[in-house]
């Protein structure tokens, strides 16, 4: 429907984020037939150049726009707000603090594939068809009801050019004169079902007129004794829909749209044996208490829960959760990875039932869209998931709990780039809710936190069923005895033993080994070439059980060639060990052992990661093979060996967080061992045996590590005693890039803010091309986080450059 200029540019005029990268909302007006729907919150369509696309209003007001005039939307999406103010205040947060545009922001907030609240139809119930309309406007909505028949909200709101349309059949629908149903979509877990309505049957079936198939569906339901989907029923009975839709006419069914609950189970593991319950110890009943007085006081909080592994933190959050729900409010759970949501959506279950949802993006299409949507109706009050599950529409959030909170999984590494354990603290002050940030091996910056008494310690002392920590034995691969090229994969006769000795008394055992694929790549050893990425300039690594060479930094893949590509010899080797490797050299060493391997590979095949985590769990799999991912937060009590096949993967990167990285990868892995009944042990190889972080792990000596880590950044100025914001240009021209990045450096230089400042560079990122790309680097370090983010902005660089990476609070500096 046209408008006239002075219509289209009247008031009121909506701040629309865009998912574009601008900082700063678009104004547009707001015609008059949408007047009544725009909201803070509401999604609408609206022009962005020559390009129409999906924002979301964060402002409605009578104030146009100065020095141009408002384009106007095109239209109104949903019939409520799909993001709600503390959500709305939390996006513009995250927006600001990360430097990342707001419409950006937000739409990490929303599933990519939501349906529209506006594509709600609205039809005549027999009261609104058969009753006397009782204003111009209700006559005007029926008679276009009753022409057209069940149409979309929206579409209502434009063919009558009315702009309190919305308002008209809300009222209507109170009254129930009108009832607003959701379209059924391909997919889609909305279905259109029938009822009797009320009556004797006998009159039901005479109503039904000569039908046969009419009284056949009148029949069925009747012997059902309950609503049945429209679809099955018409099958049942071997009718169309049309025959359903004259009885509904007839009122003889009663229509409505139900929801389909799809079953997550392919998510969770299976429980082996019911779960015994146990007595808390002392130290565990006073964390409970502590947190369960908390959560009555309604107050923010924050509370570190830490203690060795194995030591019954877990349980404590669970008994924490408990309270929680108990006072009418929900919680939300973070993990740092969806590996270990199957094995903690179990728990959940079991103890909270269909209170549970489960969001993460390994989620079918329906099945995230199901799980959002209880969460926000209020049906599901327990959410659990990895960094992105912090934007759940958690209504009443009482409890946040961050698990792994050491964990650098939790930041984000694409716009925006935010930290899920920082964002869920600013959500929960928002809520006065009580945060819990759990740990073995707690980041450095939580552990400044509580040296400077911003957080509460809940330390638990032992470990669950009073059993030790394993045992340390180290292996110096210095002193080896290679049977193999050195850099491959090797199992030390002191591992080995080890492992023979596990196996033989029936128990299991967990090997590390930090890199995925076969080997980290495949050279020709006649000419040297190692079919290197061309875009990233990094050797390609090899997948032989897909035949295949990924670049795991672009993504980029070619078939693994049975000969040289460049001289045509047979002469190709792999270099190097990755899991794939170790399972074929375990699998020599061991022959007939059980044994699967734990990757990101290995997640994306049929049944994922829990699949994997149920058949070793079981006993099926004797031996899980895997990186990174098998060090976290899992409970078997029968691994009572772990192995780490080299200690030394992260030590050489030129990242100041490399250190800690290691301690934590080493503790965390030998904190699987030994959780049962039977003592643990982990084997730790390595070339670098008098390392401060190899020997904490070993000695389980958590301050003698902390102590010598925290001086190391405390001298040479890096987090957490100053604040960091990593600035990555790239260009494909590298003499270009050189000069921009070099150009950046000197504005910085200028700003009065330099003075009080670090600023290291501009230099070539360790990984110096990727993905066609040279990167050129900034390290900006200073005591004010505010002040680092202003000379960003006053020097204008975080406007609309798609090429110069802002990252506040940087994890990875590779």
């Amino acid at each position: 429907m046209e408008q006239s200029s002075a219509e289209a540019t009247a008031g009121p005029w909506v701040d629309v984020a865009v998912p574009v990268p601008l900082h700063r909302p678009l104004t547009y007006s707001v015609p008059a037939d949408w007047t009544g729907m725009v909201a803070p919150g509401v999604r609408v369509r609206a022009p962005v150049g020559k390009r129409s696309l999906t924002g979301v209003v964060l402002a409605v007001h009578q104030h146009p726009p100065d020095g141009f005039e408002a384009r106007p939307i095109e239209r109104v999406i949903d019939l409520g707000p799909v993001v709600d103010q503390s959500l709305l205040e939390l996006a513009s947060f995250a927006a600001d603090y990360y430097l990342a545009p707001i419409g950006e922001t937000l739409k990490a907030f929303l599933p990519a594939e939501l349906a529209p609240w506006g594509s709600r139809r609205v039809r005549l119930t027999d009261a609104g068809a058969l009753g006397v309309p009782r204003s111009e406007r209700e006559r005007r909505i029926r008679e276009h009801l009753l022409e057209h028949g069940p149409v979309p909200l929206a579409e209502l709101q434009r063919d009558l050019g009315d702009g309190d349309v919305l308002g008209a059949v809300v009222e209507l629908e109170r009254q129930h004169r009108v009832a607003l149903e959701a379209v059924e979509r391909s997919g889609s877990r909305y279905r259109s079902a029938v009822e009797l309505s009320a009556g004797a049957l006998p009159d039901l079936l005479e109503r039904c007129g000569r039908s046969p198939k009419g009284r056949a569906v009148v029949e069925l339901l009747a012997a059902l004794g309950r609503p049945e989907t429209t679809r099955e029923v018409a099958a049942r009975v071997g009718c169309t829909v049309a025959v359903i839709g004259r009885l509904v006419e007839r009122g003889v069914l009663r229509q409505f749209t139900q929801i389909e609950r799809l079953d997550l189970d392919r998510h969770r593991l299976e429980r082996q044996d019911p779960t015994a319950t146990f007595e808390l110890r002392a130290d565990q009943r006073q964390a409970v208490a502590t947190l369960e007085e908390a959560l009555a006081g309604r107050r923010f909080g924050v509370y570190f829960l830490g203690g060795i592994t194995g030591s019954g933190k877990t349980e404590v959050y669970l008994r924490a959760l408990a309270a929680c729900l108990g006072s009418g409010r929900s919680a939300l759970v973070l993990v740092p990875e969806i590996g270990l949501v199957p094995s903690l959506a179990r728990t959940l279950g079991e103890r909270f039932g269909e209170l549970v949802a489960i969001l993460h993006s390994n989620l079918g299409r329906a099945e995230r869209l199901q799980e959002w949507e209880r969460i926000r109706s209020g049906e599901a009050r327990v959410v659990i998931g990895p960094r992105s599950a912090v934007f759940a529409p958690v209504a009443e959030l009482g409890l946040v709990v961050v698990d792994e909170e050491h964990d650098g999984a939790y930041k984000q590494e694409t716009v925006p780039r935010y930290h899920g354990r920082d964002l869920a603290l600013v959500r929960a002050r928002a809520c006065d809710a009580v945060a819990v940030l759990v740990s073995a091996t707690p980041c450095l910056e939580t552990r400044l936190n509580l040296e400077r008494g911003r957080y509460r310690e809940l330390r638990l002392t032992e470990r669950a069923g009073g059993g030790a920590l394993p045992e340390g034995i180290l292996v110096d691969l210095r002193k080896e005895r290679f049977d193999h090229r050195p850099g491959e994969v090797h199992f030390s006769e002191t591992l080995r033993t080890e492992i023979d000795r596990a196996l033989g008394a029936g128990e299991q055992v967990v090997l590390l080994r930090n890199r995925r694929g076969f080997s980290p790549m495949l050279l020709c050893r006649a000419c040297g070439e190692d079919m290197r990425c061309a875009d990233c300039g990094l050797a390609r690594t090899y997948h032989r059980r897909a035949g295949r060479l990924v670049c795991h930094y672009c993504g980029s893949t070619l078939i693994a060639p049975q000969r040289c590509p460049a001289c045509g010899e047979g002469a190709l080797e792999p270099i190097g060990a990755g899991t794939e490797r170790v399972e074929e050299r375990f699998q020599e060493l061991f022959p007939g052992v059980a044994v699967e391997v734990l990757d990101r590979d290995s997640v994306q095949r049929t049944g994922g990661a829990a699949a994997i985590l149920e058949r070793f769990e079981s006993g099926r799999v004797r031996v899980l093979i895997g990186t990174q991912m098998v060090s976290k937060g899992h409970h078997f009590p029968e691994v009572t060996l772990t192995g780490v096949l080299s200690a030394d993967s992260y030590l050489g990167f030129p990242d100041f967080r490399a250190v800690e990285r290691t301690y934590s990868l080493l503790t965390q892995i030998a904190g699987r061992a030994g959780r049962g009944s039977r003592p643990g042990r982990v084997v730790i190889q390595t070339h670098h045996p008098d390392h401060y972080a190899i020997r904490a792990a070993l000695e389980h000596d958590d301050q003698a590590f902390a102590r010598e880590e925290l001086r190391f950044r405390r001298t040479f100025h890096y987090p957490p005693f100053t604040r960091l914001v990593q600035l990555l240009l790239r260009d494909r021209n590298r003499a270009r890039g050189e000069e921009r990045i070099a150009e950046i450096a000197r504005a910085l230089h200028r700003h009065p803010y330099a003075s009080t400042v670090r600023i290291a560079g501009p230099a070539p990122a360790p990984f110096e091309r990727l993905r066609g790309h040279y990167r050129f680097q900034l390290l900006l370090r200073g005591p004010s986080g505010a002040r680092l983010r202003a000379m960003v902005r006053d020097c204008g660089l975080h406007e609309t450059r798609d090429d110069l990476v802002i990252d506040v609070d940087a994890q990875d500096l590779m």
